[in-house]
């Protein structure tokens, strides 16, 4: 197959905004994507377009992905696109990437390339030990709440050296944190933050290491940016430092990860840190009817830290939105059972077309 049919193979079935965004290959680039626009697509094959269409080799592309799920929906897009070639490419998400270097750079950090993971359920378990240690009681101080501030520090480059409490409260989670760490150190274990945390101090505090790094990856992408936190946000910065070919996809307007660090401003500090970048608006949306699309615009535009999209779709205007008021919880729920019997009694949908949401 030709180059030229390549080309047309790849850019096939894309939008024209899609189609830019694929084919901008030089610089920083920040793809604002509405919902239901075609964003995971747009990744696989703009990967798809560098190896093919510019002769990049695979091994010198990272695509970072949010979860393992999407990991693996990326590399089966690309797999039908790039067949054996994929297994050159580093996809994964930021602590599965992360792992990868500390296995082979533990050295320069004085841990035991060996080490253990310690998942949520270890994480407590060491929280409560640190807390016994220090003689404190873990009703008065809460495990998961000690946790979950350390987990935010971490989040935000801050180790307990660096920890300054403001409350009495967090004055006790500073020295739970620095038990925590000589507790971890002691098992040869880190937990999920400090996957990224250590790599981001084996960057800063070894060049040589970093540079080898950035030699290697000459474009980077990543996906559901608006949930990054600033661990991550600063990895990539050093990562791409050299080549400055950072390709990032997200939407301010889909932020729901604040409890876990995410920081939806990363995206301004992008387009602060990338002066000159350039920003495609994915606006087409083709999952929703424009009915639902234009209600939750009229939502989401009261938001002012937030770039103003104006979703579209050929599905047509759809149904009318429905608002119930009921007077009970009992009430409510007998109108949504109502309702779904309604619409499969008249042939409209199955039940398993329905889906009811509740926030608790």
């Amino acid at each position: 197959m030709g180059i030229e049919n390549w080309k047309s193979d790849i850019l096939e079935g894309l939008n024209s905004a899609q189609r830019e965004a694929v084919q901008l290959i030089e610089g920083p680039v920040l793809v604002l994507a509405g919902p239901g626009s075609g964003k995971t697509r747009v990744l696989a094959q703009r990967v798809a377009y560098l190896v093919k269409e510019c002769g990049c080799e695979p091994y010198r592309i990272m695509a970072v992905t949010f979860t393992n799920k999407a990991a693996r929906e990326m590399k089966e897009r690309l797999y039908h696109l790039l067949g054996e070639r994929l297994k050159q490419l580093t996809i994964g998400t930021f602590h599965a990437i992360c792992v990868r270097i500390l296995r082979r750079e533990a050295r320069h950090l004085g841990i035991p390339s060996n080490f253990v993971i310690y998942d949520t359920a270890d994480q407590l378990s060491l929280v409560r030990q640190a807390l016994k240690d220090l003689n404190l009681d873990d009703k008065t101080y809460r495990p998961k709440a000690i946790q979950s501030a350390i987990s935010r520090a971490k989040s935000e480059l801050i180790g307990p050296d660096e920890y300054r409490p403001r409350t009495y409260w967090q004055e006790v989670a500073s020295r739970v944190y620095q038990r925590y760490q000589e507790l971890l150190a002691a098992n040869s274990a880190l937990d999920f933050d400090d996957l990224l945390m250590a790599t981001a101090r084996l960057f800063k505090e070894h060049e040589d290491v970093l540079g080898k790094y950035q030699r290697r990856y000459r474009y980077i992408l990543v996906d559901e940016f608006q949930d990054t936190n600033m661990a991550q946000y600063e990895l990539l910065k050093l990562l791409s430092e050299k080549h400055r070919n950072l390709f990032v996809v997200g939407d301010e307007d889909q932020s729901i990860y604040r409890f876990r660090g995410a920081d939806f401003r990363n995206i301004q500090r992008f387009r602060n840190d990338y002066s000159g970048a350039r920003v495609v608006l994915l606006e087409k949306n083709y999952r929703s009817t424009q009915t639902i699309l234009d209600a939750a615009k009229s939502v989401i535009a009261l938001n002012i830290h937030r770039t103003p999209k104006e979703l579209y779709t050929d599905k047509g205007q759809g149904f009318p939105i429905t608002v119930f008021e009921a007077y009970n919880e009992q009430e409510e729920g007998q109108y949504v059972v109502d309702e779904i019997q309604r619409l499969v009694a008249q042939g409209l949908c199955r039940p398993g077309d329905c889906a009811v949401m509740y926030r608790t």
